[in-house]
């Protein structure tokens, strides 16, 4: 057991995987601030990819635990957005379009 003040060997490896993330990461952007052009289209790639990665991944998290079809939304939440929006007053668009 180890003494107080001295981390577990489990908190010891994420730790040191944390750190390993954080530098990969790091040595990422600072490759990626210093593209240049020949290496711009990867990096066009990562900045639409890794959002869209995100997003898939939250609602891959927040969607049905079951893994079947996409959660419907709730009739009365629907209902009263619709209604929120139909109070909203109609004004013309700035530039006459």
């Amino acid at each position: 057991m180890p003494g107080p003040g001295v981390p577990s060997a489990s908190r010891l490896r994420r730790l040191r995987r944390d750190v390993l993330v954080a530098g990969a990461l790091t040595a990422a952007g600072a490759g990626t601030s210093t593209a240049t052009a020949a290496v711009l289209p990867l990096v066009a790639i990562v900045a639409l990819g890794c959002p869209m990665f995100a997003v898939w991944e939250l609602a891959r998290r927040i969607g049905p635990a079951d893994g079947g079809a996409e959660p419907r939304l709730d009739a009365e939440a629907l209902h009263e957005l619709r209604r929120a929006l139909a109070r909203l007053p109609e004004t013309r668009h700035p530039l006459g379009l």
